[in-house]
């Protein structure tokens, strides 16, 4: 559950900067991509983590620190919006690294994840020589229904 925070906090700064930049750009298929994504990577993210409870303590380091980056980055937003920062909000700068701090986030994810156990594979059993139920009959050359030694 430690990807929650962090994926919602990313994803809400990745949202926040995509409608600002969309305010001075107006490029609606760049925002919907801007929005689409963050969204999409953060819902992977949740979902991993809902669904393999019993693998918490992988990485839980790093989980920390994209928590930390997670805040300072949605803090930069709110500076940028609030003391009017151009550093910080728009920036497409803060965007990525929101973006990217999810994707890494997500990856983290997966790679937590407990490995498949391969099935155990039974020996094969070697064919055994078996006779044929074919028999071979030399055909005449000229007449194909007679055998050969008659």
């Amino acid at each position: 559950m430690k990807s929650l925070p962090a994926s919602l906090l990313l994803s809400a700064t990745a949202i926040m900067q995509a409608l600002a930049i969309f305010r001075y750009t107006e490029n609606t298929m760049s925002f919907t991509g801007q929005v689409f994504f963050p969204v999409l990577f953060a819902l992977m993210a949740v979902y991993i983590s809902w669904k393999n409870r019993e693998c918490t303590g992988r990485f839980a380091v790093l989980h920390i620190i994209i928590v930390a980056l997670a805040v300072v980055a949605l803090a930069a937003s709110f500076a940028g919006m609030t003391a009017s920062l151009y550093y910080f909000y728009p920036s497409a700068y803060v965007y990525y690294v929101a973006l990217g701090l999810l994707v890494l986030e997500l990856g983290l994810r997966i790679a937590a994840l407990p490995k498949k156990d391969k099935p155990v594979r039974e020996p094969r059993r070697k064919k055994t020589q078996r006779g044929t139920n074919l028999v071979a009959v030399k055909k005449d050359a000229g007449n194909g229904s007679t055998p050969a030694g008659e």
